[in-house]
């Protein structure tokens, strides 16, 4: 016990913890100015949260479904509490002790120190390493964008590892205990992408190891790695349970899920192919890993004086500071995506050393590495690379479920970092003698001058929206000056290339002398240790600030994080106390803003998994020949448009919304759903309503008296409440999106369970008796109720589980002693 927690052992970890903080408060340095990071992704998060924050303070209940974005949705995957979960709450409050983005980036060095640690590694190679591996540039771009649970999935992956690690090596109890711990962790950061994609070293590593137990004959390990792991991933797991079953329930509704047409714009079975593979990284841009400017850096960079685009526009008549603001904002990427915000950058030292390491290490391990590298490289190229990745996303299980497959290589980064880790950590702990070292350092300087030049050479600095540039130019510079300046804007391209490439062998120089003098013995282990640091600081942070720097900072009171100011527009439709409507904004691309949804309930919104039966409304039936179909956005009741005036953005109110719910005369059933989505687009909506055959098997007419009604008594985003009157048997169609109807969705009449329709492709339909009526539905989703109370029973195992590791610890210390 006093080993443990022996001075020896804390204070290493104290220095790590305390570099940690000091390396980001000094990237962030803003925040302590009192400034705030306003990052796209967490605004829109917010717009599409704001029901259910009000509806939660209100209430202390959370609604698990918000009619605030996309017409309705369930809220699973936008804003939630999970009360049983301990882990849940555990991860919550960690990302609260630090204001964003320092919280992230803390994490993200923690974890991977422990991992360093778990492994063997040098306690000053391992806070080089985790530096390294949180500010890789991709991992700065996402937290510029406001992608959080991404970057938090990513800080949690090396814990994960860590306990893998540890049952792997026979320490099954604290293996399994921080397995479990980190799978929920990991799961709470709810960016199931990277845990899939993380999920495949993972299996590279076990497979591994478990060859190694395999030949050593040891079958009773085996059985205990395997017993570690199915109790630490029953733990794990079971701590979300509701958090996965709800999600699982909800990704086979949305553009991940089945559609029910025969042809759909949004992939028959998951995503469709050509939106999966939209952000695949080029073959050749994957060398930007290790010179950022080969193609460009990010699609909108920005020039100096000494540039040759300036110079020629200045010659041309154009004043300083014109020139200086054109010059601001170029169009510098020339890669295959369509767009980007900045390269996959890992660093120059930090690719050099993983090179190094296939050259000094003896175990096999570090060619599995390299396999598992080369893997993850042709994966981020997707449509670059349809031979493999259209074959994976035909065929592997959950593959077709994400896109902009580019992300993977931020898992490629993580595998760099641990290689170069360990390189670095053989280097220092054996002392190797420099006549061991020299081959193999020429041979990586080698191999990474070689790419570099192969890279440099087999580009052109030509980009895919050049032509666009250069038209936007011509009234300007005419056709001439417009081709000249397209011409110096290629030039400066190749310059900035050119550039990196020189600030590469400048390190790799650098990095080859300080292991030069370090094995010559003229420099001692601490100076050497920390001036590697200090470079591998240096390489990350002079890359990362051209992407993600001081400017993206905001005072606090300019902007509040997360909240809008109302327009004039808001404000009108603000003063309409109707609790049920939606609004179009006409004057944004809806589909891709939840800015209306902090004020409204709106057809648009801002999320990556939208129900698939509504983009598929929207693709087919919403526009009609370039024009608004009134009858579809009737019968969502679409109260207000949001246009453009004279007098500037003003509300326009639609007389022609059906409201809350009506009765039609008719309930014409079909055999298929292209027949529902086809007739749903030319129908007269307020009168009749279709089906498919699966949900009634005749179509039926209905007599509608003068003064029949129904109308909408009691609004909440999880139960909303009828009042009908009509002597007659009648059908209503509520605009409310169907959503696994008579399973979460429950509906009501006079107290009774009763069934209730998919109609017009989306929404909700019910028959009724002739006379008064109540009808109810209600948001009761079997995964919020049973799932919480097995997130509690796994919660209670995982403290068992600590329990049992920490006192096997206390036990071993004193057998030692």
């Amino acid at each position: 016990m006093k080993k443990i927690f022996a001075k020896e052992a804390i204070l290493p970890i104290l220095l790590a913890l305390g570099s940690f903080l000091l390396v980001s408060l000094i990237y962030f340095s803003p925040l302590l100015q009192g400034k705030v990071l306003s990052m796209h992704d967490v605004n829109m998060a917010s717009g599409a949260a704001k029901e259910l924050q009000d509806f939660h303070e209100k209430t202390g209940e959370w609604a698990w479904w918000t009619n605030s974005m996309f017409g309705g949705m369930p809220a699973y995957m936008i804003v939630g509490g999970y009360s049983y979960s301990l882990i849940s709450n555990l991860g919550s409050f960690i990302t609260n002790l630090f204001p964003v983005p320092v919280n992230l980036f803390f994490i993200s060095m923690c974890c991977f120190y422990l991992f360093m640690r778990v492994i063997k590694v040098n306690n000053w190679v391992s806070i080089m390493a985790s530096v390294a591996y949180a500010f890789g540039t991709y991992n700065l771009v996402f937290t510029e964008a406001g992608h959080v649970s991404k970057i938090l999935a990513l800080a949690y992956m090396p814990g994960l590892l860590a306990g893998v690690h540890l049952i792997l090596k026979e320490k099954y109890l604290l293996g399994a205990f921080l397995t479990a711990l980190f799978v929920g962790f990991e799961l709470q950061a709810n960016h199931l992408q990277i845990t899939y994609y993380f999920t495949l070293v993972i299996l590279v590593y076990v497979i591994y190891e478990f060859a190694i137990k395999l030949k050593s004959k040891k079958p009773d390990a085996f059985l205990k790695m395997i017993s570690a792991f199915i109790i630490a991933l029953l733990i794990g797991v079971g701590m979300h349970t509701q958090r996965l079953w709800s999600a699982i329930s909800y990704s086979a509704e949305t553009i991940r899920g089945k559609s029910e047409l025969t042809k759909t714009t949004v992939g028959k079975a998951g995503l469709d192919k050509e939106y999966a593979f939209s952000w695949s990284y080029g073959i050749s841009e994957t060398i930007n890993i290790l010179v950022p400017n080969l193609m460009g850096g990010s699609s909108v960079g920005e020039l100096d004086e000494n540039s040759e685009t300036f110079g020629l526009i200045t010659s041309k008549g154009v004043d300083r500071a014109t020139a200086q603001r054109f010059v601001g904002s170029l169009p510098l990427y020339h890669g295959d995506q369509s767009s980007t915000a900045g390269p996959a950058y890992s660093g120059v030292v930090v690719i050099f050393l993983f090179v190094l390491g296939l050259f000094i290490l003896q175990s096999n391990w570090r060619w599995v590495h390299l396999g598992l590298l080369i893997l993850l490289f042709m994966l981020s190229w997707g449509s670059n690379f349809p031979s493999l990745n259209y074959l994976l996303f035909d065929h592997l299980p959950g593959y077709n479920k994400f896109r902009a497959v580019s992300v993977i290589l931020t898992i490629a980064h993580f595998v760099l970092v641990w290689g170069a880790a360990v390189s670095l950590n053989k280097i220092i702990e054996e002392r190797t003698d420099f006549s061991l070292l020299k081959k193999p350092l020429m041979k990586s300087t080698g191999v990474l001058l070689v790419f570099m030049l192969i890279g440099y050479f087999s580009i052109d600095f030509v980009g895919i929206r050049d032509v666009d540039f250069m038209n936007n130019l011509k009234p300007s510079f005419g056709e001439e000056g417009a081709n000249q300046v397209l011409n110096a804007l290629r030039s400066d391209r190749a310059s900035l290339a050119l550039s990196d490439i020189y600030r590469a062998i400048g390190l790799i120089f650098l990095s080859v002398l300080l292991i030069y003098f370090y094995s010559k013995n003229k420099i001692k282990d601490l100076l050497f240790s920390f001036i590697i640091l200090l470079v591998v600081v240096f390489d990350m942070f002079s890359v990362g600030k051209r992407y993600f720097n001081n400017s993206d900072f905001v005072s606090k009171l300019k902007v509040k994080p997360g909240v809008f100011e109302p327009t004039t527009a808001d404000l009108q439709i603000l003063e309409d106390k109707d609790p049920n409507f939606r609004v179009l904004n006409l004057t944004t691309n809806f589909m891709s803003d939840a800015r209306d949804s902090y004020f409204h309930k709106s057809l648009g919104g801002y999320h990556g998994a939208k129900l698939k039966k509504y983009q598929e409304l929207v693709d087919n039936q919403m526009i009609k020949d370039g024009r608004l179909n009134m009858g579809v956005i009737n019968m969502l009741n679409t109260k207000y448009f949001i246009n453009n005036s004279e007098a500037g953005v003003q509300a326009q109110i639609n007389n022609g919304a059906l409201g809350n719910a009506w009765f039609v005369d008719t309930l014409q059933v079909v055999d298929s759903a292209d027949e529902e989505l086809d007739i749903t687009g030319s129908m007269i909506v307020a009168n009749k309503a279709v089906t498919q055959n699966s949900f009634s098997t005749d179509s039926k007419y209905y007599q509608i008296p003068e003064n029949a009604s129904i109308s909408l008594i009691s609004y909440e985003p999880n139960r909303l409440v009828y009042k009908s009157v009509n002597s007659n048997a009648s059908f209503v169609v509520f605009s409310e999106v169907y959503y696994r109807g008579n399973r979460d969705w429950i509906s009501f009449v006079d107290g009774v369970e009763t069934p209730h329709l998919k109609v017009n492709y989306l929404l909700r339909g019910i028959e009724l008796p002739a006379g008064n009526h109540e009808i109810v539905f209600e948001f009761k989703p079997q995964s919020v109720e049973v799932g919480e109370k097995i997130d509690l029973t796994a919660s209670a195992g995982l403290l068992v589980l600590f329990g049992l590791a920490f006192f096997s610890m206390i036990r071993k210390e004193k057998v030692k002693m």
